[in-house]
Parts: C-alpha cells; structure tokens; sequence
C-alpha cells in the first residue's frame, strides 16, 4: 500500500504511465485510468480504462463524473484507491490518497478480496465489529488490520483473551480498580478499557465472557464511561471495540448463554473469514510467507518447496486453518536438512499412493556407528525382533558380529537412499497405529540420542510407560547393560 498527499482542490490522475500524479503499476491498470477531481464536491472520472473503474461494486460510466465519497473505496482494475482523512480532526485533518495493489488473484481467494474492501470500509468508522471465523482462521490479524488502517492507528491496540482468565479476576483486568477495592488490592490499576482509550480494544473470544461481565461491558459499550471495582466516579472513555469469536452468538442468544442487547450493541458490522479449505490459492503464498520468515529467524537460507510437498499441502483440509498452516512450515523448516522442503518434512497425512512421512526418523544427519544413528536406522527399517548381541557391546551400537541365528543389522549410510517406512497403509487399524507409534518412539530417541529420561518428557508420557512400550515393540533398550 502506498499513500500520496491530496490538495484541497484540483485533479489527480491516476495510472500506469509515468506522467499520473499518483502512479500504480499494475497489469489491470490503464495508462491514465481516472481522474479524481477535488473540490467542494469529490468525484471520479473513467477515462474508457481497459479495467473499468467501480465504486462499491459498480462501474462507473466512462468519462462521466461520478461522486466519490471520504473511505470510499474506488476499485480500478484489480487494485483499490481510497481518499480519507488523516488524524482525529475530520475537518482540519489533511486528507491523503491510499492505494493499495493487492496480491495476485491467483493468491487471494474472492472472499478474502471481498473482506480486505470491507476491512477498508469499516476502518474509517468507529463502528463495533464482530470478526467470526473457525479456530486459527485469522480473527486477531484482521483486528490488528481494522486498527492499522483506522486513524486510530497511532493510538493503542489492546488485546484481551476472554477465555483466558477466570471470572473473579477478569472483571479487575477488564475495569480495572481502586485501591482497597479487594483483599490484596493494594494500589489502584486501571483496566484494560481505560488503557486503549483513544484506540482500539480487541474482546478476542467473546463468546466466553460470564453473563455478570457481559452486563457491565455493555453499560460500557452504550455509555463510553468505565467505572473502576470500589471506585464511585465513572470515567468518561473513547475507545473502538472489535471482538472475535468462533461461536455462533445467534444460538448462544437464543439459549441464554449471551445478552442479547450486548450483541446487538457489538455487532455493528460483523465480518467473516472463510476457512483455509476454502481458499486453497492462497496457500502457497502464506506458506513461502512463512518459510521466509521462520529461515529468517533460524539465521539459514531460505527454502523453496517441492511441487510433491505443495500437493500436500494443497490437499490437506487444514482444520486448524493458517495457525496449523504456520505450525506445519515451522516444523518444516527445523527438520528439512536437505534443499527443499519435502512431503516427509511435513509431517501431514499422505495418500496411500504417496510415500508415509519418515522426516521424523532423523531430524539431523547422526554420525556412522553412534547410538542415535542405529536408532534412526532402526526407525527407518522394517519392523522385525531385536537381534541378540554380545555383553560386552552396547545395544546402541552398531556391532562387528552377529550370532548366527540372528538377522543382519541394518547399516544406515549416508549416501544409501531413504528406506521405507514401517507402517503398511492398508493393514488392520491397530497394526497401523503400533507401527506409528514405534515409529515416533524411535525417532525421538534418536533426536535424545538414546536418552530414556529425555525421550519420554519429549514424548510427554512418563519413562516407565516408554520402557514399556520399548519391550512391547522389541525395542533394545538404550544404554541397557
């Protein structure tokens, strides 16, 4: 997004071509596009654009003014241009021009395009907002947008997790109190409400909120005024409130678990954002996103992924939307030691067609003959008794001599290609889940480097359940005498 200062009257052109006074280079923009003319009046001209010129969705007759009102967004071509006022003083404040080119429609589903022009619409208003979405869909991203673009956005943005805090010590963080107010109250703290005064508060999970609480918000919500626990003066407030929730307000209404009035109050606006699943486009540019900024954190190169790795991804339904999307390239990128990001790094469910994940099996490359590198090897073979060894060797060695009755250990080398794994898809469900889980066992033993203690607390179970589960699958245990 880029922004262009406006003169109080006169003409700005806008375009692709060199000579436009605010230049946007873009494919669907024509050379000169439009004109905005200002004076007493705002309005738009089409020039006969390739793209045409629409204003909330319509288009505009070419060459023929059009009204154009303050936050109202003008969409030329595929990019968007919005005239608003920056700063708090809506008469004084000098007005600015923002255009914005948004990503590729290739990369941006046409919900989200349609939620990015709402997002611009509601941000120039001090209008409550509802954002609904399933769990990790975005709703505190698009909270933090209605803020940054809103001229409240050199205020604060406070955030509360309503699901966060009991009920006996929300209220204090919500309202704040005075001093001797409660047991332990020893100095006066405002709340939260009063510390975005001026900005923005984001009620994240509102559907939580007790029905006490909800009744107080509301007072809050019609009044602008906050009254502190043990305080008998109310405080006059200007703050924008933006809540979110997973929940469906409308049945939780309906059965009494939430104030109707309140959510009437809070729902001026309500905005929804579609889940991953329905917009599979965009998923390559969030995971790239990702990638780049993970490798930026972890001081390595960037990675590219695969085109067997972003199948996968594509197909996966992504019930935990882009919070599981950035969880799933992290992991990724900890665990790729190899030029790009494939399927096995990713850790996600493949067909019966494809290869089952083993980047697990040895997150890192472990020397010839170590202890981690016969447990990894071990992870990566097929399933099979322990073989016996000698008393004076180490069960997490690799060792020179068999007994002849015993099969062959696999010796894992570096240049010998990944074998594969151990899960037969296709088998009987418990079969499918003690493979897996001997699988995982012995990956993380081979990350712990054969360490029992270490091994369990990674795998969260305790260390005599995982020697248990060593001598049901026949697993030599580690640094066994």
């Amino acid at each position: 997004m880029s922004s262009h200062p406006v003169p109080r009257s006169g003409e700005i052109v806008i375009g692709r071509g060199e000579d436009a006074h605010v230049r946007i280079d873009h494919v669907t923009v024509s050379r000169k596009h439009a004109t905005i003319v200002v004076g007493d009046a705002l309005t738009i001209v089409d020039h006969g654009s390739f793209n045409g010129t629409s204003i909330g969705g319509r288009k505009i007759a070419p060459n023929t003014p059009a009204p154009l009102g303050i936050a109202t967004i003008a969409e030329l071509g595929e990019t968007m241009v919005v005239l608003q006022v920056e700063g708090p003083d809506t008469v004084t404040g000098s007005r600015g021009l923002a255009a914005a080119a948004p990503p590729s429609p290739a990369q941006t589903s046409a919900g989200m395009q349609h939620l990015y022009r709402l997002i611009d619409n509601v941000a120039q208003s001090n209008i409550t907002v509802i954002v609904r979405g399933e769990t990790g869909a975005g709703k505190e991203v698009v909270a933090e947008e209605i803020h940054r673009r809103s001229p409240r956005a050199q205020k604060s943005l406070v955030k509360l997790n309503c699901a966060a805090l009991p009920e006996h010590l929300l209220e204090g963080e919500l309202f704040g109190y005075e001093r001797g107010a409660f047991t332990g109250a020893t100095a006066a703290k405002p709340g939260l409400i009063e510390a975005a005064d001026g900005g923005t508060l984001f009620l994240d999970e509102v559907g939580e909120l007790p029905l006490a609480t909800q009744a107080k918000l509301l007072r809050v919500v019609e009044s602008r005024e906050v009254l502190r626990l043990g305080s008998l003066r109310p405080k006059s407030i200007d703050v924008r409130f933006v809540a979110a929730t997973h929940r469906d307000l409308e049945d939780m209404v309906a059965r009494g678990l939430f104030r109707q009035d309140l959510y009437y109050r809070l729902n001026g606006v309500s905005l929804a954002i579609p889940p991953l699943r329905e917009r599979v486009e965009e998923i390559p540019r969030l995971a790239n996103e990702f990638i780049a900024r993970f490798c930026r954190e972890s001081k390595r190169p960037s990675l590219p992924v695969s085109d067997a790795a972003m199948a996968v991804l594509e197909a996966y339904p992504w019930p935990g939307n882009v919070r599981e999307l950035r969880n799933v390239i992290e992991r990724a990128v900890v665990f790729c030691r190899t030029v790009a990001i494939a399927p096995e790094h990713l850790g996600l469910p493949l067909d019966r067609t494809s290869r089952p994940p083993v980047g697990f099996a040895a997150p890192y490359d472990p020397p010839f003959g170590s202890a981690a590198a016969f447990a990894a090897t071990a992870f990566a073979t097929p399933a099979q008794p322990p073989s016996h060894h000698h008393p004076s060797q180490p069960p997490f060695a690799a060792p020179s001599h068999h007994h002849p009755s015993s099969p062959p250990l696999p010796v894992h080398h570096p240049s010998s290609p990944p074998v594969a794994s151990t899960v037969a898809f296709g088998s009987s469900l418990p079969a499918e889940v003690g493979a897996l889980e001997r699988e995982r066992i012995l990956a993380v033993l081979a990350q712990c480097g054969g360490n029992q203690t270490q091994a369990a607390e990674v795998l969260g179970i305790s260390r005599r359940t995982l020697l248990r589960r060593l001598d049901e699958y026949a697993v030599p245990r580690p640094r066994k005498a």
